[in-house]
């Protein structure tokens, strides 16, 4: 069975689900000012064709389609932005985070909040590991204790501050 699309084929099939194209994007509340996720939802379109073209499901899996990769999509701007937003802070030359020493000046009342809601041992891992860069093996290290007790201290602290973190809208 051949898939293939005349240009004149597929233009009729875009201006068929052009519409759906936009609705997902809207949908998952894109902001697409560059048209790049309306360009990732025609490629997606295409692809669901040469896949399910033939198939009585075509418009349920072209949907689907295009929604995942719209999703996939968004991730990967995530990831992007998460690394540059992070790359900030990293020394290349020493390969080590550098951290604005501000930060705990940022919102004192923040870091108060953080302070109360913590054990002592969930405020140091918190203290050393976010404020200071240190690495989980070196407050191991520092601490006398095992890696694993120190990430035991992370995610006892991150339970902890899900809450916390509601209230100034981080999480």
């Amino acid at each position: 069975m051949d898939n293939r699309l005349t240009d004149q084929q597929f233009e009729d099939l875009l201006k068929q689900y052009n519409n759906m194209i936009h609705y997902q994007i809207h949908k998952l509340f894109i902001k697409d000012y560059e048209g790049e996720f309306y360009q990732e939802g025609v490629t997606a379109l295409w692809e669901a064709y040469l896949k399910y073209g033939q198939d009585p499901t075509f418009p349920k899996m072209a949907t689907i389609h295009i929604r995942s990769r719209l999703i996939d999509k968004i991730r990967k701007h995530k990831r992007v932005q998460d690394r540059e937003t992070f790359d900030k802070y990293i020394d290349h030359q020493n390969h080590q985070v550098v951290i604005n020493k501000q930060i705990e000046h940022f919102d004192p009342h923040f870091w108060s909040t953080v302070r109360q809601s913590l054990s002592d041992k969930q405020w140091l891992f918190i203290e050393k590991r976010i404020l200071k860069g240190y690495s989980i093996k070196d407050i191991a290290d520092q601490e006398q204790t095992t890696v694993d007790a120190v990430k035991g201290w992370g995610q006892a602290a991150k339970r902890k501050l899900r809450s916390v973190l509601k209230d100034y809208n981080i999480t």
